[in-house]
């Protein structure tokens, strides 16, 4: 990678971080272009190199929010025992319902926009843990790839993970944050068992 261009994504990646403190400290509607490039150590003609304005760079950084939170979940499910996708796709769950109770700043920032970063191509999925291999993926393929590896019949793979990744956002926002309709480990087995609907166990 060459020099200048290391030195933008520097930047880049030091305008999300500033802007992610100041929205989860200040609140999004109060925090200007002004704030996050000041804070940032950067002018305030520098912000707009990399985004249109105050909302791209919030949909991107829920995307980049949301696309990470994915990759370690699944790799962190790649680390337990199950027997199958529903019980795989469980353990991601849970991860992220941990994650949302332990970091409530981040679902605050996310709402219920858990699906955003599903179709980005950037999720780096750990398949050789002894030899440090990786794979590079959407969550959508490989949700796809784990349905025909367990034989699912599944209409519209797609369409089924979103309703299922759209469910648990809202849950976890309203649950985590509200105890609406129940505090979220009171729901959770009514969760668990929706999903298993949504995959026709």
């Amino acid at each position: 990678m060459g020099k200048i261009k290391e030195n933008q994504q520097k930047k880049r990646q030091q305008l999300f971080e500033t802007a992610f403190d100041l929205f989860t400290s200040k609140g999004i509607h109060e925090t200007t272009i002004q704030d996050i490039a000041k804070a940032a150590g950067v002018a305030k003609g520098t912000f707009y190199l990399y985004f249109k304005d105050k909302y791209d760079l919030i949909d991107k950084l829920r995307k980049k929010k949301t696309a990470k939170l994915f990759e370690e979940a699944i790799n962190f499910s790649r680390t337990v025992q199950y027997d199958n996708f529903t019980e795989q796709l469980l353990i991601i769950i849970e991860y992220i319902i941990d994650e949302f109770s332990n970091n409530q700043d981040l679902l605050r920032f996310i709402y219920k926009n858990l699906s955003l970063g599903m179709g980005l191509q950037n999720i780096h999925i750990d398949t050789d843990k002894e030899q440090g291999e990786n794979t590079t993926s959407s969550i959508y393929e490989i949700f796809e790839e784990r349905v025909k590896q367990d034989g699912l019949e599944l209409k519209d793979p797609r369409t089924t993970l979103f309703l299922v990744i759209e469910l648990v956002g809202s849950t976890c926002y309203n649950a985590i944050l509200f105890d609406i309709p129940l505090p979220i480990e009171e729901f959770k087995p009514s969760l668990n068992e929706a999903v298993r609907k949504l995959l026709n166990e």
